[in-house]
């Protein structure tokens, strides 16, 4: 009788508003609406045709692997709270005041709606496989808040959860100034400009002992003191 298969772990809250999960056969359609925005194919530094239903298809049964051969890392899909609509939450408090639906139901309806964001990563540097990055693709009604952020300071808690690991990388399009702050914002340093997947691309870098400090800090003092650098 063949094993059944691996059950996969629950989502990990990011923050309130994003959470992350392993990606499943369900996320293809997702994964190359994605890919096939311009907007976000201006920003890749990779080739990867992820806007061709087969090819994201056979890139999650990979990822499905990866997840069990390399615990601890991958790429993980992102989902950002929706909060439901603010007159069918009104109704649905009116209703449980009134005695009309109980809190079961209430619950239901105050509850976010999870929806498709991109992914967060953390995999070795395929150049050198004794050092990790963090990486992260959203799609464009995701960009200009603060799931980027939220998202990377998980994968840099789990990053240096591992007691020996000394520094994080992170790499992006020169051109991406958002992904260049946001990667500072984190506490990385940039180390100007190295090949990436057969092309260039800034390359960041964070040290355990920086982490330490920077993110014992409030996130906007870390923004007040990038301002002023």
């Amino acid at each position: 009788m063949p094993a059944a298969p691996p059950i996969a772990p629950a989502p990990w809250a990011a923050s309130a508003r994003l959470r992350l999960r392993e990606f499943s056969a369900h996320d293809v359609d997702d994964l190359v609406r994605m890919h096939r925005d311009p907007r976000v194919r201006a920003q890749l530094v990779d080739d990867l045709p992820l806007d061709d239903a087969a090819t994201a298809s056979r890139f999650v049964a990979g990822l499905q692997q990866f997840y069990r051969r390399h615990e601890g890392q991958g790429i993980w899909c992102a989902e950002r709270a929706v909060p439901p609509d603010a007159d069918s939450l009104a109704e649905a408090r009116a209703a449980h005041a009134a005695g009309e639906i109980g809190d079961q139901l209430l619950a239901l309806v105050a509850a976010p709606e999870w929806r498709f964001a991109g992914w967060f990563s953390l995999v070795h540097v395929k150049d050198d496989p004794a050092e990790i990055e963090i990486g992260a693709r959203l799609q464009p009604d995701a960009w200009g808040g603060a799931l980027a952020l939220d998202g990377g300071e998980w994968l840099l808690a789990r990053a240096f959860a591992e007691p020996r690991r000394a520094r994080v990388f992170g790499y992006c399009d020169p051109a991406n100034r958002s992904a260049a702050h946001c990667l500072r914002v984190l506490g990385f340093s940039g180390l100007g400009l190295a090949p990436y997947n057969g092309q260039q691309a800034a390359r960041f870098m964070l040290a355990r002992a920086h982490w330490r400090h920077w993110h014992a800090l409030p996130r906007r003092e870390r923004l007040r003191r990038l301002r002023t650098d």
